[in-house]
């Protein structure tokens, strides 16, 4: 679920704040810098709107998917 509509569920439903912490201040997460062309950037762009997805979301799935073959 993306930070959009992540914000917009936690406002409808009441809960907290309606802050999600992103995952660059949580402990449990570091960020990786790759460098993709620039007509792959695009796809994956597009598939993370059509999925409702962050590209992080789409990039960790695709790495777990790799490491568990």
């Amino acid at each position: 679920m993306s930070k959009f509509a992540k914000l917009v569920h936690t406002l409808k439903e009441g809960e907290g704040e309606g802050r999600i912490q992103g995952k660059s201040r949580r402990e449990d997460y570091t960020a990786l810098k790759v460098y993709i062309p620039r007509d792959l950037h695009r796809q994956l762009k597009l598939k993370a709107v059509e999925e409702g997805k962050e590209i992080s979301e789409l990039v960790e799935e695709a790495i777990r998917r790799v490491l568990k073959q």
